[in-house]
């Protein structure tokens, strides 16, 4: 069993893993709430005619789009957490915040993006005029 710190990685292999890092979660982070945006505009469209039929689309969106994202957001903050760890390098606390700052940051590009896909109403059902 090793008990002294493992070496640190070159600054340049760093550089290299964050920068792909960041980039793959802006763009799974994009691809996530496309899909929340899409089964909630699901539940909303298919409503009337589940209804119609005797059934019912609430919380389609729900179980479909905001659960796996929720699941994708804990996902990566766990792994953050162990990257920005550093191999005990950090503290849990600092390193637990700078997950969470790192998963809100590389989300919240995603989300503005597919607010702005939706108008602004992702979440609530639009007016439909037949």
């Amino acid at each position: 069993m090793r008990t002294e710190p493992r070496a640190a990685l070159s600054p340049a292999v760093k550089a290299v893993a964050w920068t792909a890092s960041v980039f793959f979660a802006l763009l799974f982070f994009a691809v996530a709430w496309v899909w929340c945006g899409m089964s909630y505009e699901e539940e909303f469209s298919e409503q009337s005619k589940a209804v119609s039929a005797g059934s019912t689309m609430e919380g389609w969106g729900f179980t479909i789009g905001l659960v796996p994202v929720l699941v994708l957001h804990a996902l990566i903050a766990i792994g953050a957490f162990f990257a920005v760890r550093d191999g005990g390098r950090r503290g849990v606390l600092l390193s637990a915040m700078l997950a969470l700052a790192l998963v809100a940051a590389v989300s919240l590009p995603g989300f503005v993006a597919v607010q702005m896909l939706y108008g602004g109403t992702m979440f609530a059902p639009p007016v439909y005029v037949p």
